[in-house]
Protein backbone atom coordinates (compact mmCIF):
# COMPACT_ATOMS: atom_id res chain seq x y z
CA UNK A 1 0.00 0.00 0.00
CA UNK A 2 1.27 3.46 -0.86
CA UNK A 3 2.15 5.64 2.14
CA UNK A 4 3.55 9.03 3.01
CA UNK A 5 7.04 10.09 3.97
CA UNK A 6 9.75 12.21 2.36
CA UNK A 7 9.25 12.61 -1.39
CA UNK A 8 11.10 10.11 -3.54
CA UNK A 9 13.29 11.27 -6.39
CA UNK A 10 12.35 9.34 -9.54
CA UNK A 11 14.28 9.51 -12.80
CA UNK A 12 12.95 8.86 -16.30
CA UNK A 13 14.35 9.24 -19.81
CA UNK A 14 13.30 12.30 -21.76
CA UNK A 15 11.92 15.71 -20.93
CA UNK A 16 8.75 16.86 -19.22
CA UNK A 17 5.82 15.88 -21.41
CA UNK A 18 7.26 12.48 -22.36
CA UNK A 19 5.19 9.33 -22.01
CA UNK A 20 7.80 8.14 -19.52
CA UNK A 21 7.00 11.15 -17.35
CA UNK A 22 3.31 10.21 -17.46
CA UNK A 23 4.15 6.63 -16.47
CA UNK A 24 6.41 7.85 -13.66
CA UNK A 25 3.66 10.16 -12.38
CA UNK A 26 1.20 7.24 -12.35
CA UNK A 27 3.58 4.84 -10.59
CA UNK A 28 4.89 7.43 -8.15
CA UNK A 29 2.25 10.16 -7.72
CA UNK A 30 3.29 13.35 -5.91
CA UNK A 31 6.97 12.39 -5.99
CA UNK A 32 9.88 14.39 -7.45
CA UNK A 33 10.29 13.45 -11.12
CA UNK A 34 13.74 14.07 -12.61
CA UNK A 35 14.39 13.77 -16.36
CA UNK A 36 17.59 12.27 -17.74
CA UNK A 37 18.80 12.47 -21.33
CA UNK A 38 19.48 8.76 -21.93
CA UNK A 39 18.44 5.41 -20.51
CA UNK A 40 22.03 4.82 -19.43
CA UNK A 41 21.94 8.01 -17.35
CA UNK A 42 18.67 6.87 -15.74
CA UNK A 43 20.22 3.56 -14.64
CA UNK A 44 23.46 5.16 -13.48
CA UNK A 45 21.58 7.75 -11.41
CA UNK A 46 19.64 5.00 -9.66
CA UNK A 47 22.52 2.61 -9.05
CA UNK A 48 24.78 5.43 -7.83
CA UNK A 49 22.18 6.66 -5.33
CA UNK A 50 21.48 9.99 -7.05
CA UNK A 51 17.76 9.09 -7.17
CA UNK A 52 15.55 6.70 -5.22
CA UNK A 53 13.69 5.08 -8.12
CA UNK A 54 13.39 5.05 -11.90
CA UNK A 55 10.75 4.35 -14.53
CA UNK A 56 11.68 3.01 -17.97
CA UNK A 57 9.75 1.64 -20.97
CA UNK A 58 10.46 -1.99 -21.83
CA UNK A 59 8.17 -2.92 -24.70
CA UNK A 60 5.45 -1.63 -26.98
CA UNK A 61 2.65 -3.65 -28.55
CA UNK A 62 3.49 -2.31 -32.01
CA UNK A 63 7.24 -1.55 -32.04
CA UNK A 64 8.38 -4.37 -29.73
CA UNK A 65 11.02 -4.38 -27.01
CA UNK A 66 13.20 -1.43 -26.02
CA UNK A 67 16.50 -3.23 -26.54
CA UNK A 68 18.66 -0.68 -24.72
CA UNK A 69 16.61 -1.03 -21.55
CA UNK A 70 16.84 -4.83 -21.54
CA UNK A 71 20.61 -4.66 -21.97
CA UNK A 72 20.88 -2.12 -19.14
CA UNK A 73 18.78 -4.31 -16.83
CA UNK A 74 21.29 -7.12 -17.32
CA UNK A 75 24.33 -4.88 -16.87
CA UNK A 76 23.10 -3.12 -13.71
CA UNK A 77 22.88 -5.98 -11.24
CA UNK A 78 22.25 -3.56 -8.36
CA UNK A 79 18.84 -2.60 -9.80
CA UNK A 80 15.57 -4.52 -9.39
CA UNK A 81 12.11 -4.30 -10.96
CA UNK A 82 9.52 -3.53 -8.25
CA UNK A 83 6.36 -2.76 -10.27
CA UNK A 84 5.04 -2.43 -13.79
CA UNK A 85 2.46 -0.31 -15.55
CA UNK A 86 0.87 -0.41 -19.00
CA UNK A 87 0.15 2.98 -20.58
CA UNK A 88 -1.97 3.69 -23.63
CA UNK A 89 0.11 5.69 -26.09
CA UNK A 90 -1.74 8.24 -28.23
CA UNK A 91 0.66 10.05 -30.52
CA UNK A 92 0.04 13.50 -31.99
CA UNK A 93 1.73 15.43 -34.77
CA UNK A 94 2.84 18.70 -33.13
CA UNK A 95 4.04 21.88 -34.80
CA UNK A 96 4.43 25.60 -34.15
CA UNK A 97 1.10 27.45 -34.00
CA UNK A 98 1.45 29.04 -37.46
CA UNK A 99 2.13 25.75 -39.28
CA UNK A 100 -0.33 23.80 -41.40
CA UNK A 101 -0.15 20.05 -41.92
CA UNK A 102 0.68 20.54 -45.60
CA UNK A 103 3.77 22.52 -44.52
CA UNK A 104 5.32 19.59 -42.68
CA UNK A 105 8.22 17.84 -44.40
CA UNK A 106 9.97 16.21 -41.44
CA UNK A 107 8.72 14.63 -38.20
CA UNK A 108 11.13 14.11 -35.31
CA UNK A 109 10.76 11.72 -32.40
CA UNK A 110 12.22 8.78 -30.53
CA UNK A 111 12.78 5.73 -32.80
CA UNK A 112 10.10 3.74 -30.96
CA UNK A 113 7.54 6.51 -31.49
CA UNK A 114 8.44 6.83 -35.18
CA UNK A 115 7.96 3.08 -35.61
CA UNK A 116 4.52 3.35 -34.03
CA UNK A 117 3.34 6.03 -36.53
CA UNK A 118 5.13 4.89 -39.68
CA UNK A 119 1.90 4.31 -41.64
CA UNK A 120 0.68 7.85 -40.98
CA UNK A 121 4.02 9.42 -41.91
CA UNK A 122 4.29 7.37 -45.09
CA UNK A 123 0.76 8.29 -46.20
CA UNK A 124 1.37 11.98 -45.41
CA UNK A 125 4.77 11.85 -47.17
CA UNK A 126 6.52 13.13 -44.08
CA UNK A 127 10.13 12.09 -43.56
CA UNK A 128 10.87 10.58 -40.11
CA UNK A 129 13.92 11.87 -38.28
CA UNK A 130 15.29 10.36 -35.07
CA UNK A 131 15.48 12.38 -31.86
CA UNK A 132 16.44 11.38 -28.31
CA UNK A 133 12.85 11.40 -27.05
CA UNK A 134 9.33 12.52 -27.89
CA UNK A 135 9.12 15.50 -25.55
CA UNK A 136 12.64 16.60 -26.42
CA UNK A 137 11.65 16.70 -30.07
CA UNK A 138 8.64 18.85 -29.13
CA UNK A 139 10.82 21.26 -27.15
CA UNK A 140 13.24 21.58 -30.07
CA UNK A 141 10.41 22.33 -32.52
CA UNK A 142 9.05 25.03 -30.22
CA UNK A 143 12.50 26.61 -29.91
CA UNK A 144 13.26 26.48 -33.64
CA UNK A 145 10.05 28.05 -34.93
CA UNK A 146 10.41 26.03 -38.16
CA UNK A 147 6.95 25.37 -39.57
CA UNK A 148 8.23 22.61 -41.89
CA UNK A 149 9.33 20.35 -39.02
CA UNK A 150 6.97 18.62 -36.58
CA UNK A 151 7.32 16.37 -33.56
CA UNK A 152 5.58 13.10 -32.81
CA UNK A 153 4.71 13.35 -29.15
CA UNK A 154 1.85 13.51 -26.65
CA UNK A 155 -0.86 16.12 -26.20
CA UNK A 156 0.79 16.63 -22.80
CA UNK A 157 3.96 17.76 -24.65
CA UNK A 158 1.94 20.09 -26.89
CA UNK A 159 0.52 21.84 -23.83
CA UNK A 160 3.91 21.96 -22.14
CA UNK A 161 5.74 23.58 -25.07
CA UNK A 162 2.99 25.68 -26.65
CA UNK A 163 2.63 23.65 -29.84
CA UNK A 164 -0.39 23.04 -32.05
CA UNK A 165 -1.83 19.56 -32.56
CA UNK A 166 -2.04 19.08 -36.34
CA UNK A 167 -3.24 15.46 -36.09
CA UNK A 168 -3.98 13.20 -33.15
CA UNK A 169 -4.14 9.46 -32.53
CA UNK A 170 -1.81 8.89 -35.48
CA UNK A 171 -0.42 5.61 -34.14
CA UNK A 172 -0.73 2.68 -36.57
CA UNK A 173 -2.40 0.38 -34.08
CA UNK A 174 -5.38 1.46 -31.97
CA UNK A 175 -4.14 -0.94 -29.28
CA UNK A 176 -0.88 0.93 -28.85
CA UNK A 177 0.31 0.17 -25.32
CA UNK A 178 3.73 0.53 -23.71
CA UNK A 179 4.82 -1.46 -20.68
CA UNK A 180 6.95 0.36 -18.11
CA UNK A 181 9.04 -0.95 -15.24
CA UNK A 182 9.46 0.84 -11.91
CA UNK A 183 12.99 0.22 -10.64
CA UNK A 184 14.69 0.47 -7.26
CA UNK A 185 18.09 -0.45 -5.90
CA UNK A 186 18.38 -4.08 -4.89
CA UNK A 187 17.36 -4.50 -1.26
CA UNK A 188 15.36 -1.24 -1.05
CA UNK A 189 11.90 -2.59 -0.31
CA UNK A 190 10.46 0.81 0.60
CA UNK A 191 10.12 2.03 -3.00
CA UNK A 192 7.46 -0.52 -3.96
CA UNK A 193 5.30 0.71 -1.09
CA UNK A 194 5.04 4.12 -2.74
CA UNK A 195 3.27 2.64 -5.78
CA UNK A 196 -0.53 3.10 -5.52
CA UNK A 197 -2.28 0.01 -4.22
CA UNK A 198 -4.60 0.05 -7.27
CA UNK A 199 -1.58 -0.80 -9.44
CA UNK A 200 -0.55 -3.75 -7.28
CA UNK A 201 -3.56 -6.04 -7.63
CA UNK A 202 -2.27 -8.45 -10.28
CA UNK A 203 -0.67 -11.86 -9.84
CA UNK A 204 2.98 -12.14 -8.90
CA UNK A 205 5.30 -11.96 -11.87
CA UNK A 206 9.05 -12.56 -12.15
CA UNK A 207 11.62 -11.48 -14.72
CA UNK A 208 15.00 -13.18 -15.18
CA UNK A 209 17.78 -13.18 -17.76
CA UNK A 210 19.93 -16.26 -18.34
CA UNK A 211 22.41 -18.01 -20.59
CA UNK A 212 21.56 -21.57 -21.55
CA UNK A 213 24.29 -24.19 -21.30
CA UNK A 214 26.15 -24.77 -24.56
CA UNK A 215 24.78 -28.27 -25.19
CA UNK A 216 22.12 -29.55 -27.63
CA UNK A 217 18.56 -29.09 -26.35
CA UNK A 218 19.58 -26.83 -23.46
CA UNK A 219 17.11 -24.07 -24.31
CA UNK A 220 14.19 -26.50 -24.39
CA UNK A 221 15.29 -27.98 -21.08
CA UNK A 222 15.40 -24.51 -19.46
CA UNK A 223 11.71 -24.03 -20.29
CA UNK A 224 10.33 -27.52 -19.72
CA UNK A 225 10.29 -27.30 -15.89
CA UNK A 226 7.81 -24.41 -16.06
CA UNK A 227 5.48 -26.35 -18.35
CA UNK A 228 5.66 -29.40 -16.08
CA UNK A 229 4.94 -27.27 -13.02
CA UNK A 230 2.06 -25.43 -14.68
CA UNK A 231 3.77 -22.03 -14.37
CA UNK A 232 2.63 -19.60 -17.07
CA UNK A 233 5.38 -18.01 -19.17
CA UNK A 234 4.40 -14.55 -20.42
CA UNK A 235 7.53 -13.58 -22.38
CA UNK A 236 10.74 -15.03 -23.74
CA UNK A 237 13.14 -13.08 -25.89
CA UNK A 238 16.73 -13.50 -26.99
CA UNK A 239 19.31 -10.71 -27.11
CA UNK A 240 22.96 -10.76 -28.19
CA UNK A 241 25.14 -11.32 -25.14
CA UNK A 242 27.90 -9.07 -26.54
CA UNK A 243 30.35 -11.61 -25.13
CA UNK A 244 31.06 -13.01 -28.59
CA UNK A 245 29.53 -13.34 -32.07
CA UNK A 246 26.24 -15.26 -32.27
CA UNK A 247 26.15 -15.69 -28.50
CA UNK A 248 22.76 -14.97 -26.92
CA UNK A 249 21.07 -14.51 -23.57
CA UNK A 250 17.37 -15.01 -22.89
CA UNK A 251 14.91 -12.79 -21.04
CA UNK A 252 12.05 -14.67 -19.41
CA UNK A 253 8.91 -13.50 -17.60
CA UNK A 254 6.70 -15.94 -15.71
CA UNK A 255 3.65 -15.53 -13.49
CA UNK A 256 4.77 -16.72 -10.08
CA UNK A 257 6.82 -15.85 -7.03
CA UNK A 258 10.07 -17.87 -7.22
CA UNK A 259 10.17 -18.13 -3.43
CA UNK A 260 7.12 -20.41 -3.44
CA UNK A 261 6.20 -23.77 -4.98
CA UNK A 262 5.99 -24.80 -7.76
CA UNK A 263 8.00 -21.92 -9.26
CA UNK A 264 10.83 -22.46 -6.78
CA UNK A 265 11.36 -26.04 -7.95
CA UNK A 266 10.94 -25.11 -11.63
CA UNK A 267 13.60 -22.43 -11.33
CA UNK A 268 15.96 -24.82 -9.54
CA UNK A 269 15.63 -27.34 -12.39
CA UNK A 270 16.09 -24.58 -14.94
CA UNK A 271 19.40 -23.59 -13.33
CA UNK A 272 20.83 -27.06 -14.00
CA UNK A 273 20.64 -26.31 -17.74
CA UNK A 274 22.06 -22.77 -17.55
CA UNK A 275 25.48 -21.23 -17.39
CA UNK A 276 24.00 -18.51 -15.17
CA UNK A 277 20.63 -17.03 -14.16
CA UNK A 278 20.24 -13.40 -13.08
CA UNK A 279 17.00 -12.34 -11.31
CA UNK A 280 15.65 -8.98 -12.49
CA UNK A 281 12.75 -8.65 -10.07
CA UNK A 282 9.49 -10.03 -8.71
CA UNK A 283 6.51 -7.69 -8.79
CA UNK A 284 2.76 -7.48 -9.29
CA UNK A 285 1.63 -7.79 -12.91
CA UNK A 286 -0.22 -4.83 -14.42
CA UNK A 287 -3.91 -5.62 -14.88
CA UNK A 288 -5.22 -2.30 -16.23
CA UNK A 289 -4.25 0.11 -19.00
CA UNK A 290 -3.51 3.63 -17.78
CA UNK A 291 -4.59 6.68 -19.78
CA UNK A 292 -1.97 9.46 -19.49
CA UNK A 293 -3.10 13.00 -18.70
Amino acid sequence: MAHGGPALSVSYQGLAGAFSEAAAAALFPDQKLLPRRTFSEVFDALENGEVDAAVVPVENTHAGSVADVYDLLRNHSGVRIVAEAVVRVRHCLLAVPWARIEDIKIARSHPQALAQVEDFLRTARIQPEVAYDTAGAAADIAASGDRTVAAVASRRAAERYGLKVLAESIETSPDNFTRFFALARDGDDSVAHRVPAALLTGPWKTSVVYAAANVPGALTRTLQPFATAGVQLTKIESRPSRAGPWDYVFYLDFEADPRTSPAREALALMRTCCEWVQPLGTYRAATTVLEPD
